[in-house]
Formats: C-alpha cells, structure tokens, sequence
C-alpha cells in the first residue's frame, strides 16, 4: 500500500474515532486505530433492542 494511501486511511479512521468521543490516537498504528474503532462502533449497540438481542 502506498504511504499516501495509508495516510488517508489513517486519517480517515481518526475522524471516526474522533466523532465517537476518542481523542486519543497519538502514536497508533493503521492496525490499532481500526480495532479501536470497532470496539467503539460495537459498543454503540443497543443490546436491549429485540432485534439486536444475538449480541
């Protein structure tokens, strides 16, 4: 992948996290910022809803 790709991914992944309220993702790598942002999105489930109730 190129430098500037990555780049823009990882910039990209930043702005999500920084919506969801994560300000810290100083010195991460592609890899981390994108587990971190799944945990994040997973944890906006709302599990008490019927038709998420398999989480």
């Amino acid at each position: 992948m190129k430098a500037s790709e990555l780049d823009f991914k990882t910039q990209h992944v930043i702005e999500q996290l920084n919506e969801l309220g994560f300000e810290d993702t100083e010195d991460l790598s592609y890899g981390e910022l994108v587990r971190k942002l799944a945990m994040a999105r997973a944890l906006e489930v709302d599990v008490t809803s019927d038709q998420n109730k398999w989480f």
